[in-house]
């Protein structure tokens, strides 16, 4: 598997299957494999053959876009709160 590291490839793959998963772009969402919080546009893509995967921002986690769940409705505050 080979990260995908061309912006125009990656926003293409990430877009389509965020919608796909009935997701937006923006989307703040959750993983469930490793309980973080992010937005759907930081995930993470990779090549693998002639298939594109995607999976959690977080590279400790091996969560795929399967594994997120909406989280636009929960309160982020404290994260950017010195």
């Amino acid at each position: 598997m080979e990260l995908v590291t061309d912006e125009k490839i990656r926003t293409k793959v990430l877009r389509s299957a965020l919608k796909e998963e009935g997701f937006k772009f923006d989307s703040w969402v959750r993983c469930i494999h490793c309980g973080r919080p992010f937005q759907g546009d930081e995930m993470r893509v990779f090549k693998e053959g002639d298939s594109h995967l995607v999976y959690c921002k977080f590279p400790k986690c091996d969560g795929s876009i399967i594994d997120i769940v909406d989280a636009d409705d929960e309160d982020f505050t404290e994260m950017f709160d010195s």
